[in-house]
């Protein structure tokens, strides 16, 4: 799989000459007549409503608890958050949406990656909270905390942290339902070359958690992008960005190998093969090299991620020859 180290040439279908037709494309094959129609009929209200109808989730029983990749904390106190060098306070519900602090800032704090970060059970009394007031604050579809970035990256750190803690509420299992509908019926409008691994994870990942037809469907389509994403072709264009897109792939393919193992046979051969065979060559590239530019033309979105190092362990743990 060493050709996913070559980053000398660029995937056309992702240039930024292409992202009308790349978006067509994605809109073409997962968009969901409800997005297309409910938000342009002036119909927004009765689209949002729709996904506050939820009954109790049925769980799906794991064979294993969570095991967290080694991560640096961002929450510094029950409402403080240090995100970049910058340390700011949640003081009230308002600084969920308040601009002036930053839209990569903001990113972050809607992504909850505290939940998942390095001594994260003597924070559980502060997540709970946490938890809690995002919901109160952030109404369905509103709001940055709905942008396909941050949603993606909320789910599935929502998810791992009750697989590892059993944090999640009814309330809040019932808003994992809301955000994850919410994700598909906007899935194919808002894509962009970064988004569709976050967004073929987190539906994989919900479509995990939970039990029932709904989570099956979710599933399936979850696995369909990331086929799609994941293919060499894709991969290498991403590549040529720098260490941050590496980065974030890796711990992607390593969650999902975790996820076979918490959700035996979830995956199948194909995919947790495939995911080995894709990671192994990630994690032993060298070099560090500074974030490129989106592809798309857009100001491009940063996540705190894990260190390389962190990566390597994780992957031992699960049973990877991950030296460099």
């Amino acid at each position: 799989m060493s050709y996913l180290t070559d980053s000398s040439k660029l995937s056309g279908f992702w240039g930024a000459r292409s992202q009308g037709l790349h978006r067509f494309w994605w809109g073409l094959r997962y968009a969901q007549p409800m997005t297309l129609l409910g938000t342009h009929l002036g119909r927004k209200d009765e689209y949002l409503a729709w996904f506050n109808t939820v009954e109790a989730p049925v769980l799906r029983h794991p064979a294993s608890r969570w095991s967290f990749c080694q991560r640096t904390p961002s929450m510094v106190g029950p409402q403080a958050f240090h995100f970049f060098g910058v340390e700011r306070v949640l003081s009230d519900n308002r600084g969920w949406h308040w601009r002036p602090w930053g839209e990569n800032w903001l990113h972050n704090l809607h992504a909850f990656d505290d939940l998942v970060a390095d001594g994260a059970e003597n924070r559980f009394e502060w997540h709970e909270k946490l938890v809690t007031n995002w919901i109160v604050a952030n109404a369905p579809g509103k709001g940055v905390g709905w942008r396909p970035h941050g949603l993606s990256r909320r789910i599935v750190n929502w998810i791992k942290w009750d697989l590892d803690k059993h944090g999640l509420n009814e309330v809040g299992r019932r808003n994992l339902v809301v955000q994850v509908r919410f994700l598909r019926q906007r899935l194919g409008v808002s894509m962009t070359a970064a988004y569709p691994t976050k967004a073929g994870k987190a539906l994989l990942f919900a479509g995990a958690f939970f039990d029932d037809a709904e989570a099956a469907a979710w599933r399936k389509t979850g696995q369909s992008v990331l086929r799609t994403a994941l293919k060499p072709s894709y991969m290498r264009a991403r590549l040529g960005g720098g260490d941050a897109y590496r980065i974030a792939i890796i711990e992607d393919l390593l969650d999902l190998l975790q996820l076979d193992k918490v959700y035996p046979g979830i995956l199948g051969r194909d995919e947790v093969g495939r995911s080995h065979d894709l990671v192994l060559p990630l994690l032993a590239m060298d070099g560090e090299r500074g974030a490129a530019p989106a592809l798309d033309g857009t100001e491009p979105v940063f996540f705190a991620e894990p260190k390389m190092h962190a990566l390597r362990q994780y992957a031992q743990r699960l049973g990877l020859n991950a030296a460099a």
